[in-house]
């Protein structure tokens, strides 16, 4: 009997042990569920949270946008202006003593010659009308031909 009675309370505790596992593994499932739950509702207020947040720093972070591309473009003008001063001065002045012409003095001469040939055709010109007109008081003038007409 008493294998009789060993195997019963064998039966009895492995019931047991069954019944606890399961109720433990529904208890597990159940805070699984519970956690999934309270973090979905979370996260949802999180995102929520953040959108808010995000909202209320837009201005801000737009302001430093702002205020750091001012920023970057004052630092470039200056590294361009920079640049610009060191070519003028290690590459233009170099010419200058070589007394190379450039284009701008090119175009300017182009320009100073231009203006000097109006001046000289100008007074050319004015020149043979003062001469046109003493002759042109000494010869008698016709009379208009209306004048004839009539």
């Amino acid at each position: 009997m008493s294998m009789q009675f060993t195997t019963l309370l064998e039966q009895a505790s492995n019931q047991q042990f069954v019944t606890k596992a399961r109720k433990a593994a529904g208890n597990l499932w159940l805070c699984s569920l519970g956690a999934y739950s309270l973090a979905t509702k979370s996260s949802a207020r999180t995102v929520e949270k953040l959108v808010r947040e995000g909202k209320a720093m837009q201005p801000k972070a737009r302001q430093q946008f702002e205020e750091k591309s001012t920023e970057l473009i004052d630092v470039a003008n200056a590294t361009i202006q920079r640049g610009e001063q060191l070519v003028r001065e290690r590459f233009f002045r170099p010419l200058d003593f070589l007394l190379l012409a450039t284009r701008r003095d090119i175009e300017q001469l182009s320009l100073r010659v231009i203006e000097l040939s109006d001046e000289v055709h100008r007074l050319a010109t004015g020149k043979a009308k003062a001469a046109a007109e003493p002759a042109a008081a000494e010869e008698p003038q016709d009379p208009p031909l209306l004048a004839n007409a009539a």
